[in-house]
């Protein structure tokens, strides 16, 4: 079989959509080289011994015979060459799959070449993000008609984010830009300046400290005079960059990273470092951006997110308002403002999870406490079991990080399709935050948060959250949190998820088509 100039410009066409698409994978375009030169190297041999080209034929002999040999030796150059483009296109295939499973996996928003310690990097995510804020803006310029006609992915089968997205990157920078947008006004700018003035002790009045009788009160509620407040917490880190990991918080655990626990003490000095930051430090950055804008914008919401996370931190010491859960908590389901009752069922997401359900329903980590206890066990032996090691590497302050997991994913309670997952359950901190924020509304006067408001606390929160750290809450878990904390049912939670899914779908899928369209 004889080759042709037509048949080799389609290899050629074939071989610049294939070096596309593995534009991010170096190995697999070194091997790609190495099969595109062998290619060259067989034709170039199949070429120079091909008796039709070769003007020095030997004389005499049968010319039936000659013939014949003259064909067999060009058949011969021609298989050789397209077994040679075979296998320079499967190399071609195994590195575009490679690609595909290593740095842009459906499952997964992180890449293993991300410059880091391997799939611990959020700039997949971030520039996921970014094209997602294109696709809002599109969408919402759009008609009506053609938001109609553009809602929805070319792909049937969504399988993430209660199963309205293709992919799991998708789902995360599409809901990460809707909810920024919904609190993104006016209102919810002058919640969060009323709250940061309650949180700070601004307005607290005795009237209403005598009226609902707190177990515990400061000496002086003002915050900003206390200690605590200029001094980092456990939090200090929280959306702060990690340069190793290139996510935020203190670290990340990973396929290629998985032992992460270096002890309470270097857990400890890592908060004290230059980079961690107080809750003073936090307010002033939030109170500079409120000043900037007339709207809450997402980089105050990011502010507002970490300065909620210290604020709650401060405000629940014992040495001002007392435990968040054992007496903030209770403060406010005595007076009717809280369910205790609701806020179990978020323990019940981790701690207290039903035995019996399938393991991979759970939101815990299946490999993140097998991988500590061993990483655990190595380092104690390598310490001769140094008494002084072992408690270091066994503190109760590093006692969550057992539950951190490599992967972020669920399968959803149908079974059918899959969702985010932090393997530290719904969050708590989020659900002992917002109390925080409504007991001081309470000493302060005010009303306890509204529905909408609560919407504006979950965006700030998830502003910092929506990240590839290990240490993180997913926006189902922020949002159950953030409902339950303030007062409502953990279905108010759910059905919000819900809304937050399908519109994010239809404005990051429509917008999408409306591009190409």
């Amino acid at each position: 079989m004889r080759i042709g100039n037509n048949h080799l410009s389609g290899f050629s066409a074939l071989d610049r959509r294939l070096v596309d698409g593995l534009a991010e994978a170096p190995s697999a375009m070194t091997a790609f080289h190495e099969a595109v030169h062998s290619l060259a190297v067989y034709r170039s041999r199949s070429t120079a011994n091909s008796p039709a080209r070769n003007p020095a034929q030997p004389k005499g002999g049968d010319g039936k015979h000659d013939g014949g040999a003259a064909g067999g030796g060009t058949g011969d150059g021609s298989n050789l060459f397209a077994r040679a483009v075979k296998y320079g296109l499967c190399l071609a295939g195994a590195g575009c799959a490679y690609n595909k499973i290593a740095n842009d996996f459906p499952l997964s928003t992180t890449s293993l070449h991300d410059g880091r310690k391997g799939f611990t990097s959020n700039e997949r995510l971030r520039t996921a993000q970014a094209k997602a804020r294109e696709y809002y803006t599109r969408y919402h310029a759009a008609s009506p008609e053609a938001q109609r006609l553009n809602g929805r992915p070319l792909i049937p089968i969504r399988a993430f984010g209660d199963n309205q997205f293709v992919t799991m990157i998708d789902y995360r920078a599409a809901t990460r830009a809707h909810v920024a947008r919904l609190a993104d006004s006016t209102q919810a700018r002058r919640s969060l300046i009323l709250n940061l003035a309650c949180m700070k002790g601004h307005l607290v009045k005795d009237e209403c400290v005598a009226k609902y009788r707190p177990p515990q009160v400061p000496k002086d509620p003002d915050l900003t005079k206390s200690l605590l407040y200029d001094r980092k917490n456990k939090y200090a880190l929280t959306g702060v960059l990690n340069e190793d990991t290139g996510a935020y918080g203190y670290t990340s655990r990973s396929a290629i990273q998985p032992f992460v626990n270096k002890g309470a003490q270097h857990f400890r000095d890592a908060l004290q470092r230059e980079k961690g930051l107080t809750f003073k430090q936090c307010t002033e950055t939030l109170e500079a951006l409120l000043d900037k804008d007339c709207t809450l914008s997402e980089e105050a919401q990011f502010a507002a997110g970490q300065t909620i996370l210290n604020f709650r931190q401060v405000y629940a010491a014992e040495a001002h308002w007392g435990n968040a859960e054992k007496v903030v908590m209770k403060t406010l389901a005595e007076h009717g403002l809280l369910s205790l009752a609701e806020t179990e069922k978020l323990d019940a997401t981790l701690m207290f999870e039903d035995p019996h359900k399938n393991k991979l329903k759970r939101n815990t980590s299946l490999m993140g406490p097998w991988l500590h206890k061993l990483d655990t066990r190595l380092q104690e032996m390598r310490s001769a079991y140094d008494p002084a090691v072992v408690e270091d590497l066994n503190h109760r302050d590093i006692a969550d990080m057992k539950n951190l997991p490599i992967a972020h994913f669920k399968l959803n309670e149908k079974g059918n399709g899959f969702e985010d997952c932090s393997g530290l359950g719904d969050s708590f901190t989020c659900a002992n935050s917002v109390a925080c924020i409504n007991h001081a509304r309470l000493m302060s006067g005010q009303q306890r948060l509204s529905k909408e408001e609560v919407i504006v606390v979950i965006s700030c929160l998830n502003a910092v959250y929506d990240d590839t750290s290990s240490i993180r809450h997913t926006l189902h878990e922020v949002a159950r949190g953030c409902f339950a904390g303030a007062g409502y049912a953990i279905e108010d939670a759910d059905a919000f998820y819900s809304d937050v899914c399908q519109k994010a779908a239809e404005e990051y899928y429509g917008g999408r088509n409306l591009r190409h369209s």
